[in-house]
């Protein structure tokens, strides 16, 4: 098919070539045979505005000099400036050349634009074709996107369902407990007043052994009992956080009395929340900083913010025993304890609390901490919810 096309281009342009060199030779003859005062040779001009359909950039150029050579060859055969001096007819040859040379000054620099024109609408061209590639890769993506955002839409979907029945499946599973729970516990508290004389050392032990793992299983049902409600009927408000935090200090004042402990903070910003949940935010922050001190080094912990332009990202530094970069990612998820509980009290749940109310604000919590050296805790609250 390539090759058809070109033998036709062949044909063609031999046929035009054809044509130009035929016109030419018509005009020679009748330049020779006919009185110069007519400008015969000024019949060029039409071979010239002919060389437009040419092919190549200088075909114009080619033909003014095949021109300009047979008027030579015309005024040399016919000997007239030789014979008329003097007569006006002999500028006949140079107004030819004029007129000739004018011409195709005009067709090539008309040609060269015209080139120059089909050289852009050929970039133009090439450059529509890779946008409209682009524009159909454009379609072909948001296609995609849309098939994402509805899948998307669904596993939200879903996720808001189970996390209903998840929840409702704690409320429900820490109330039925604590039922039970609280039997036992009423039963070793009788068995206690009434007959823990009666016992013997083994006995005893054994009273108290039961008596504390139920008080610790009240404990933890109601931490779970709590983390399940933290989320649940919000409201959002204005919250300064400068003075939320003055409240929480003022309320650990018997315990930084009893550990010789400061508290420093400045300057902290407004922001949109929850105030319940950002008080149980700080307060289990700042409870931590005072529970995992050093021996016989007053604790220190400093709260500082800094602020972008969506978010508000805190630091509660203390200087107290320090986590182990291994333990980073274990310490913000339920009843992950690093420590023995008769080392330190707790349910275990204070981190995850935390975590939860952060990410409900729009944010993320993480550590920086090395052993004996203290932690920094980071976290981030929208500006706005």
């Amino acid at each position: 098919m390539l090759s058809k096309r070109k033998s036709m281009m062949r044909m063609q342009n031999a046929g035009l070539i054809f044509m130009a060199a035929f016109l030419i030779v018509v005009i020679f003859i009748a330049d020779l045979n006919i009185d110069n005062n007519i400008a015969v040779a000024c019949l060029y001009i039409v071979v010239i505005l002919y060389s437009w359909l040419l092919p190549g950039k200088y075909a114009s150029v080619y033909t003014a000099a095949i021109c300009t050579l047979l008027i030579f060859l015309a005024v040399i055969h016919n000997k007239e400036m030789e014979a008329n001096s003097n007569d006006l007819s002999n500028l006949n040859m140079i107004v030819s050349l004029v007129v000739i040379w004018t011409s195709v000054t005009l067709v090539f620099i008309a040609k060269s634009s015209f080139s120059s024109l089909e050289g852009t609408n050929e970039e133009l061209s090439k450059s529509s074709d890779l946008l409209l590639e682009k524009v159909i890769k454009l379609d072909i993506q948001q296609e995609e996107l849309s098939t994402q955002k509805t899948q998307l839409e669904n596993l939200n979907a879903d996720l808001v369902i189970k996390n209903q029945q998840l929840e409702r499946f704690t409320s429900i599973a820490s109330h039925d407990l604590q039922e039970p729970l609280r039997t036992i516990g009423n039963m070793t508290q009788l068995i206690d007043k009434k007959y823990y004389s009666n016992f013997d050392e083994q006995g005893k032990k054994i009273l108290d052994y039961v008596t504390k793992a139920t008080g610790r299983m009240t404990t933890l049902v109601k931490g779970l009992l709590e983390f399940s409600r933290i989320g649940n009927k919000r409201e959002v408000e204005k919250i300064d956080c400068q003075e939320l935090v003055r409240i929480i200090v003022m309320d650990f004042d018997a315990t930084l009395k009893a550990v010789n402990g400061t508290i420093k903070f400045n300057d902290l910003p407004h922001i949109n929340g929850n105030s319940i949940e950002l008080r149980m935010l700080f307060q289990n922050l700042i409870s931590n900083g005072l529970k995992f001190r050093k021996p016989n080094i007053s604790p220190v912990i400093e709260i500082s913010s800094r602020i972008s332009s969506t978010h508000v990202e805190f630091c509660v530094t203390d200087n107290g025993i320090g986590i182990d970069e291994a333990n980073y990612d274990k310490i913000f998820f339920i009843y992950q304890r690093l420590h023995p509980l008769e080392e330190y009290e707790g349910s275990g749940l204070g981190l995850a609390y935390c975590r939860k109310i952060v990410e409900l604000h729009g944010g993320k919590i993480w550590i920086d901490s090395k052993i004996e050296k203290g932690s920094s805790f980071y976290f981030t609250l929208r500006k706005e919810i």
